[in-house]
């Protein structure tokens, strides 16, 4: 966490305020506001999410995944996620074809490795009078920026069924083809999340996964 902290630029992310020499705990400038369980205006949050995902800086250390538990690739981190996925989703998406297939268009694309938050979702957002104000709780990742994005976007039934599949290439300047392989992959293991945690909004996260994957 802390060195994700000191990494980024971001105004949205905790300041910290104190390190213990040992690292037994860190305090954390409070921030006010409550868990965004509701988003209320979708396209100032997506913007917001941009801005925030394009001040992450390039990271050069060791390899890909979850920072000091590295994977050789970034390949095989997201293999990794979806596997570990794949054990609840039987039911509702029986193969993992389509994931693995998607992972090897993503193989096509470089990007300048990040140090992302790697749980860039709206349980970790603090908002204010229905305004995103905040970030916590980062799982650090080293990876592709565009990750977190996603993941961010498809963390919310009120995000989810408010944007279109078109709406979604349009965020950020990259391919089409890789926008879609990426979403597929977060929506994938979005969809197993939502089974844990969340299961009353399966539907919604079916319908667009159908939409996406047709």
């Amino acid at each position: 966490e802390i060195e994700f902290l000191e990494h980024n630029n971001s105004d949205m992310f905790q300041k910290i305020v104190y390190i213990h020499p040992k690292y037994e705990y860190v305090a954390y400038k409070f921030i006010d506001g409550e868990t965004m369980n509701h988003v209320d205006d979708v396209n100032d949050t997506i913007q917001k999410l941009i801005n925030i995902t394009k001040t992450y800086i390039n990271y050069e250390k060791g390899g890909f995944g979850y920072l000091n538990e590295e994977t050789s690739s970034w390949s095989r981190f997201l293999k990794d996620e979806t596997t570990y996925s794949s054990l609840n989703m039987k039911e509702h998406i029986p193969s993992k074809k389509i994931v693995n297939k998607c992972i090897e268009t993503l193989e096509k694309y470089p990007f300048d490795k990040k140090l992302l938050h790697g749980d860039f979702g709206t349980h970790n957002f603090i908002q204010d009078n229905g305004n995103l104000v905040g970030v916590i709780d980062p799982m650090p990742v080293i990876g592709d920026s565009l990750y977190d994005l996603l993941f961010a976007v498809v963390s919310n039934v009120d995000i989810l069924s408010s944007v279109s599949l078109e709406d979604l290439y349009n965020l950020v300047d990259e391919p089409q083809e890789k926008i879609k392989a990426m979403l597929t992959v977060v929506l994938y293991c979005r969809i197993s999340r939502c089974l844990k945690y969340h299961p009353e909004d399966i539907d919604v996260y079916m319908d667009f996964w159908n939409k996406l994957t047709q």
